[in-house]
């Protein structure tokens, strides 16, 4: 495999010089981030029938990226969800609506190498609807999450839900930042299942991190003749703790994959801490990536999330730190958080 690309020298040299041109007036510095509106999502465990007082609940905040127009949700944990755009939203359009639940599911994850599900883990899911956006939001019992458009027109909640069906099951192997070989690499299971109350497919790992990739109603599942994803390359990317200004040589540096699950053609980002990202319709790339470029360090944003209870942003709401990168190899930008959860989006 191609030895991972690394990012140390050229972020600190990049990120000086935009520093030195922005100091001389030269060009513009990076844009806040707008932010849009709030609201708490609940979350039942696998063996928690009903809502309950003792339901766990996480805080959310969306903001939009000023930068590039991309709707950034971010939750308590420090889990990062992208959208192309936030419905156009431009500061003036959003009423703070209150999320709408849709339908809960469980579903299984078996750990790496296993065959059977007889040690799978059962992870519990609800679905919601931003009823300010009109996005899907998919959030698991431990507070990761993945967003999509499209939820526009679906009942709420889900008349008569359906029970999620199993489409397939892929290994990933992930090297922690700066490894070159494979030899330490972390593998991670993934499974991947179809919501046929939404046709969204899921993409869920056994760190209980999930994607969800809309438009897949009609596919046959489980996948017959399932297929091994393909590697692309690996990407070493660094971020920032919130309200740290210069890339130094204490900043964390994650590592990241790439490969495309090649029974759909959608393309796989994961971290070394088990974030998934997945984006759709890139069947087209070749395996591994020829001559892998480098990823583009476009900005750093410094996002806060208020946590369940608390009403206001205030001193002891701390900021997390966050990275902006364009993947010119795959034409996608990625968002990694300084907890290791990433997210992308067509650029």
């Amino acid at each position: 495999m191609q030895q991972r690309i690394s990012l140390a020298i050229v972020l600190v040299t990049a990120f000086g010089l935009f520093l030195g041109l922005a100091t001389a007036a030269t060009q513009p510095g990076p844009k806040a981030p707008a932010w849009s509106h709030a609201f708490d999502l609940k979350c039942r465990k696998s063996d928690e029938p009903k809502f309950t007082e003792k339901t766990k609940t996480y805080g959310m905040e969306v903001f939009r990226d000023e930068n590039n127009g991309k709707g950034i949700y971010i939750i308590e944990t420090g889990v990062l969800g992208a959208v192309g755009d936030l419905n156009d939203f431009k500061g003036t359009n959003v009423k703070g609506r209150p999320p709408s639940w849709m339908h809960g599911l469980d579903l299984k994850v078996r750990p790496a190498g296993e065959d059977s599900f007889a040690k799978a883990k059962v992870f519990g899911l609800e679905i919601f609807r931003d009823e300010n956006t009109y996005n899907w939001l998919y959030i698991c019992e431990g507070g990761a999450f993945s967003v999509a458009g499209g939820a526009k027109g679906f009942t709420a909640p889900t008349p008569s839900p359906k029970a999620p069906k199993w489409v397939h099951g892929l290994d990933l192997k992930v090297r922690k930042g700066g490894d070159k070989s494979f030899d330490k690499a972390k593998l991670w299971s993934i499974e991947i299942f179809l919501d046929e109350n939404s046709g969204n497919l899921i993409y869920i790992c056994e760190s209980g991190a999930i994607a969800i990739v809309p438009g897949f109603k009609d596919i046959a599942t489980p996948t017959a003749k399932a297929k091994a994803p393909a590697w692309l390359h690996g990407l070493d990317l660094k971020v920032r703790k919130g309200g740290q200004p210069d890339f130094d040589g204490q900043t964390k540096t994650y590592g990241l994959e790439v490969f495309r699950d090649d029974n759909n053609g959608n393309l796989i980002y994961i971290s070394e801490t088990g974030s998934l990202a997945v984006v759709p319709n890139k069947a087209s790339l070749k395996a591994p990536t020829e001559k892998a470029s480098q990823p583009k360090w476009t900005h750093g944003l410094d996002l806060k999330c208020r946590k369940f209870g608390q009403p206001n942003f205030d001193k002891n709401v701390q900021p997390f730190g966050i990275e902006v990168f364009n993947d010119e190899n795959t034409g996608c930008t990625v968002y990694i958080c300084e907890t290791g959860a990433i997210t992308a989006v067509p650029k």
